[in-house]
Parts: C-alpha cells; sequence; structure tokens
C-alpha cells in the first residue's frame, strides 16, 4: 500500500489519484476463475473443444448415458461319464478318456466326437451332444 500512495498524483482539486504498481511481468488472469461462464451456454465459445460432462458430441440428448446390459454369463460346463456297451476303448474327441466307461469328464456344451474301439467287434463312431451344465451318466450302446 505504501507504493501506491508513493505514486499518487495530485489531482489538482485536493484528491489523491492513486495509479497502481508498475509491473515487471505481465500477469495474466484465468478466464476459468470466473465460474458463472461455464454455468450457461451462451459462453460455449470460451471452451471449445473441451469436454462438457454429460454431453456426447454425436448425442445433443443432455444427462448419463443409460449402461450397457451385463454380458451373459459364460456358458458352465458338463460334468458327464460315459458308458459303453458293448466295452471299449473311449476316446473324445480323439483323446483316449477309459475303457468301457470312464470317470468324470468335464466337457464344454455342444457336439463331440465320440469313439469307441473294440478289438473283437471292431469301431464304432458318434457325436455326443451336451448341454449347459448337464450332470449325469451318458450310454454309448452300440
Amino acid at each position: 500500500m505504501a507504493q501506491a500512495l508513493d505514486r499518487s498524483k495530485d489531482a489538482g482539486d485536493g484528491r489523491l489519484l492513486l495509479v497502481p504498481p508498475r509491473l515487471e511481468q505481465p500477469v495474466y488472469l484465468a478466464h476459468r476463475s470466473h465460474s458463472s461462464h461455464r454455468s450457461h451456454s451462451s459462453h460455449r465459445s470460451h471452451y471449445s473443444g473441451s469436454y462438457s460432462p454429460g454431453v456426447n458430441a454425436s448425442d445433443d440428448s443432455p444427462g448419463p448415458r443409460p449402461a450397457p446390459p451385463p454380458p451373459p454369463p459364460p456358458p458352465k460346463p458338463a460334468v458327464i461319464s460315459m458308458i459303453a456297451y458293448p466295452g471299449g476303448r473311449i476316446y473324445v474327441d480323439g483323446k483316449l478318456v477309459g475303457t468301457d466307461s470312464t470317470g468324470l469328464l468335464t466337457l464344454a456344451p455342444g457336439s463331440h466326437e465320440v469313439r469307441v474301439e473294440n478289438k473283437f467287434l471292431g469301431d464304432t463312431n458318434t457325436t455326443v451332444s451336451v448341454t449347459d451344465g448337464q450332470t449325469g451318466a451318458v450310454l454309448i450302446q452300440w
């Protein structure tokens, strides 16, 4: 304040005119300090290219978008056992899984190729379809 008084000038009628101090570097006042400009759309040009919450550039409707529906749960595997009658080596999708019967097999829902090999009767091929979460025994009779 003393610096401002030192730089005062006499107006001639007994009043003192205060002259602001000279600044060495320019002071930039940020436009954003005036927050009322953001509260209405007439000053949107001040913020061109900036993000406006709740408004999408391709969608003129205000407010948040509804959340997308959640993805469906992944399919549950089938847990089955296979019994071949008459017996033989049982292959599922090319892998040996048992002889005459299998233990518990965990298979993806859908179709699976099954081959049964019997050294006396020959081989047979079939397709077995299992469903989402299926349990139990599957009889392969040939």
